[in-house]
């Protein structure tokens, strides 16, 4: 999809920009205008590309817009027959409707834009496992096939641990929340962009149709700095009583609740503890295992038509690089430029390179092991991305 968009311009922008592939998940509460992204999103994407509408929460009524393929899962929740061309049996199974939506899917293609409205209903449906499953099945699916996806989820319907598990699968989350007489947006997942993407936060109000934002969005420091402030008012103290107990300057701690600077390690345990701020050991250290979230990634062009994401490091583990060959590409020089061992395993694709002066052909699935021989030359013969995880031992 050119100019990918979510359809909602302040989205856009709080989010950095919309990726190919990213599933876009909104949660919001009884106030978050679901529907009314639902339809920027579609009306958005109809001129470009194929647009599916996975439709559950109710009847479908009229015909499709042109350029939008309603999938109605409906008649399971209605028990009514649907006259839409893609629409399942009242009797249908779950397994029947994963089938019909990779089906669907294989029929429009790469590069479409799904709208899935709405997991709370699939798990009205078929129950809370059904709608986890849909995602984890969708979302990996989607994103490989470089489609856009909507998931509009209603938040309160789902427990905190559904949600989460949302998260660490897509690539992002927006939350919208009621705010007053507006809404809060806050980016909650935003894989490949920078890190202090996460957090930020921004007003608005629905105007003419469309998300207005109603003040700038707020940095994590910005939003750090108003929960210590809120804090300390909250307790009755001084800011230069605070600042004493701390033993940073009242200056200093007036910097931090304005979010002119973020406070050191130290300071924000020292402020937790004289706020009452309960604060604890990672739960990751003592299990012995840490996990790699997308969220902090930035993606890095290594040379022309090859780009990609330190996955990992780790001392034992050696760097795992996720790496994109774009259609076509070709370079005559190795993608890292190490005399270590090296594992290139193809997750998606075809990939040619040329090692030691011999040629090779790795399709999916395929591990190409190199104790020290040079790998010289690398291409991309299709005309989709290829993806290879990359591994070597750190220096």
């Amino acid at each position: 999809m050119e100019h990918e968009t979510s359809g909602t311009a302040l989205i856009d922008g709080l989010i950095e920009g919309v990726h190919v592939g990213d599933n876009l998940v909104v949660q919001g509460d009884a106030a978050a205008p679901l529907d009314l992204l639902t339809e920027r999103f579609i009306a958005a994407a109809r001129p470009r590309v194929p647009v599916v509408v996975v439709n559950l929460a109710e009847a479908w009524a009229g015909e499709p817009a042109e350029g939008v393929t309603v999938l109605d899962w409906s008649p399971v929740r209605t028990g009514e027959a649907s006259a839409l061309p893609d629409a399942l049996d009242p009797a249908a199974t779950f397994a029947q409707a994963l089938a019909s939506l990779e089906a669907l899917d294989e029929r429009v293609g790469s590069g479409a834009a799904f709208v899935f409205d709405r997991l709370t209903a699939v798990q009205e449906t078929w129950g809370a496992d059904a709608a986890l499953e849909l995602f984890l099945t969708a979302c990996p699916r989607l994103y490989r096939r470089r489609s856009l996806a909507l998931w509009p989820v209603e938040a309160d319907a789902h427990r905190p641990t559904f949600l989460r598990r949302l998260g660490e699968i897509t690539q992002v989350v927006v939350e919208i929340t009621g705010e007053g007489e507006g809404l809060s947006l806050t980016v909650r997942e935003a894989a490949g962009r920078a890190p202090d993407v996460v957090g930020r936060t921004v007003a608005a109000v629905v105007a003419d149709g469309d998300l207005v934002a109603t003040d700038g969005p707020r940095s994590t420091r910005e939003r750090l700095g108003t929960v210590i402030r809120d804090q300390r008012l909250s307790l009755g103290l001084a800011q230069a009583e605070v600042a004493r107990r701390v033993g940073i300057t009242p200056s200093a701690l007036s910097q931090v609740e304005r979010g002119v600077r973020g406070p050191s390690g130290d300071t924000l345990m020292r402020l937790w503890e004289v706020l009452g701020v309960p604060f604890g050991p990672n739960e990751q250290a003592e299990a012995g295992y840490a996990i790699a979230r997308r969220s902090g990634r930035e993606r890095k062009a290594l040379q022309d038509g090859l780009t990609a994401e330190r996955v990992a490091t780790d001392p034992l583990a050696g760097e795992v690089w996720l790496v994109e060959v774009a259609p076509g590409a070709s370079g005559d020089r190795p993608p890292f430029a190490v005399k270590r061992p090296e594992v290139a395993a193809v997750v998606r694709g075809v990939l040619d390179v040329t090692i030691d002066g011999r040629s090779e052909t790795l399709h999916e699935g395929d591990a190409l092991v190199s104790a020290d021989a040079v790998i010289s030359g690398w291409a991309n013969p299709s005309g989709q991305p290829v993806e290879v995880l990359w591994t070597f031992p750190v220096r």
